[in-house]
């Protein structure tokens, strides 16, 4: 059986980008220290050492979780999740856009709020619309 985009579930690939995305929010720092550990005094201050495209990583991640809203945004339970979504993912993207820049505007801890509250509201809506589903098929009978 083929695999429509229909039937993909864009809450549950929000929840997963999401917890990707913190889980690549954590380790970043562990590759850091890591990555100083063991070149000590081989890099010059400020360089970090990491492949090039580990920050590349935020990109994509900032980018499938906007897929994932837009389409959970148009079966959304409640307005006021589509709007705690959109404003995560505006908290996620004004964080990658100052570390990219080097501007550092924000502290790298607004991305573990933005990604959790992602997961949480992700995965309230998909339950919503679950029981939403659960009900309007008990009320045809």
């Amino acid at each position: 059986m083929a695999l429509s985009l229909q039937k993909i579930n864009s809450d549950i690939i929000g929840v997963w980008a999401s917890s990707l995305c913190a889980v690549h929010c954590a380790v970043t720092p562990l590759l850091f220290a890591a990555q100083a550990s063991a070149h000590y005094g081989h890099h010059a201050v400020g360089e970090s050492g990491l492949p090039w495209y580990w920050a590349v990583l935020d990109w994509l991640f900032l980018l499938l979780a906007f897929v994932a809203i837009r389409y959970t945004s148009k079966q959304v339970v409640a307005n006021w999740v589509k709007w705690g979504m959109w404003a995560a993912w505006s908290v996620i993207a004004a964080v990658i856009l100052s570390e990219t820049l080097d501007l550092h505007i924000l502290s790298h801890a607004f991305m573990y709020v933005g990604a959790f509250t992602l997961i949480g509201l992700h995965l309230y809506n998909h339950r919503q619309c679950r029981l939403c589903q659960v009900e309007s098929t008990t009320d045809e009978y």
